[in-house]
């Protein structure tokens, strides 16, 4: 097959129509570049831990030339390695029996006291049922579409057996409840859990030293999301962590942009840590540094049309920001807003867009080796000499000087 992207996205959609099956398109940089699935799948709250789990799992498989069936918390899926783009095609999630009240039950146990119980129900209920021989089916002959190559079915078993049990045994979870109990594991932690994110969201910073030396993600708690590593199953449920902490600070009204940027920059150092001592270290400072930012942000409230400014000018620093372009986002005149943004905040609007940039500046010259001349441009000053000015009335000294002082 072409290897053209419009190629792979067309082959995608086309399955995604047929068989009502969510389809993914992980890049050779291990992006989603594309999906195709249902909205209401997207808008999920366990959709970016799904997403989370899949590119986990891709990134440890092997990439050879048949489809990879595996499935975790009864949903299943199967990707493919693509040679003409080095990327991934993941097909999934699919259930294979309906699931009955009971069984619903039983999951719906599982995450007790966690937020979003009803919307668990709805996403599980949503899923296409297909059964294990059917999916192998749509496997290999999603398989063929790509390399137009065709596969023996016996073959391809053998090589997914070690998944093929899981497969199997994941049409009843009840046995997992059993094993469960068998060997003492329960998900007793869920309502520590939940207390954190109250924590979290209501940014009380004092509170957490009573709680945090417990793990608010415990694996012997919480279940096992890998088999084959216990690191790798600690990381998956600490990333899990970090998504639900950071949505907690969002609710709690901590800035999108940041609370998602944070959260990408502690998943990336959780997938650096190699021993489990490190991993719960990090997750304690996620944990003390979104909720007292969480607490700063309460600790300075502002009307909605100011917090809205706040916000815009956050996220476009680095861009002209011009009074008018406020004014429209709040659907003020001019000079109200100025007026409005003067008495809430004690200064001028421009006045405090400068005095962020600085504070940007500051970042950058002592964590970067940037030349000044370029941090200057990015942040919108004029020309060097007006920077440098700029950056000494509002610090006494010069970026140079400024950036030195951190090399001592």
């Amino acid at each position: 097959m072409n290897g053209r992207i419009e190629n792979i996205h067309y082959i995608c959609q086309l399955i995604f129509e047929a068989h009502h099956l969510s389809v993914f398109y992980i890049n050779q940089y291990g992006e989603f570049e594309f999906e195709c699935s249902p909205s209401q799948f997207q808008t999920s709250p366990y959709y970016d831990s799904l997403k989370f789990r899949m590119m986990e799992y891709t990134a440890q498989q092997e990439t050879i030339e048949i489809p990879i069936f595996f499935s975790y918390s009864n949903l299943q899926f199967f990707s493919i390695h693509l040679n003409q783009t080095s990327g991934v095609i993941i097909v999934g999630p699919c259930i294979h029996t309906e699931i009955t009240e009971e069984k619903m039950n039983a999951i719906m146990d599982s995450y007790k006291e966690l937020p979003h119980k009803r919307a668990l129900f709805d996403f599980y209920q949503a899923l296409p049922v297909i059964t294990s021989e059917q999916f192998l089916t749509i496997g290999l002959l999603t398989f063929s579409l790509f390399y137009e190559q065709l596969l023996d079915k016996s073959y391809v078993l053998k090589k997914n057996k070690e998944l093929d049990s899981t497969l199997k045994l994941s049409d009843h979870p009840d046995l997992e409840l059993s094993k469960g109990r068998r060997n003492f594991s329960f998900h007793s932690n869920l309502s520590h859990e939940r207390v954190l994110l109250h924590y979290v969201k209501n940014g009380q910073i004092e509170k957490l030293s009573d709680v945090v030396n417990y793990s608010i993600f415990s694996e012997d708690e919480l279940g096992v999301l890998s088999k084959r590593s216990r690191i790798r199953s600690e990381k998956n449920l600490m990333i899990t962590g970090v998504a639900l902490i950071c949505r907690a600070a969002v609710e709690g009204g901590l800035n999108e942009e940041t609370a998602f940027t944070l959260s990408d920059f502690y998943i990336q150092q959780l997938e650096e840590q190699d021993n489990l001592k490190a991993i719960q270290a990090i997750m304690s400072e996620v944990l003390y540094d979104f909720t007292n930012r969480v607490h700063q942000a309460k600790e300075n409230k502002y009307s909605r049309t100011i917090t809205s400014c706040l916000h815009y000018i956050y996220n476009h620093l680095y861009e002209d920001i011009t009074l008018e372009m406020l004014a429209e986002l709040t659907h003020l005149s001019p000079n109200y807003l100025s007026s409005l943004f003067k008495k809430e905040m004690g200064t001028s609007i421009s006045h405090y867009i400068q005095s962020q940039r600085i504070e940007e500046a500051k970042k950058l010259l002592s964590l970067t080796k940037y030349p000044i001349s370029d941090i200057g441009s990015w942040l919108n000053f004029n020309d060097q000499s007006y920077f440098i000015r700029v950056f000494k009335k509002h610090t006494g000294m010069t970026p140079k000087k400024y950036r030195d002082s951190f090399q001592e």
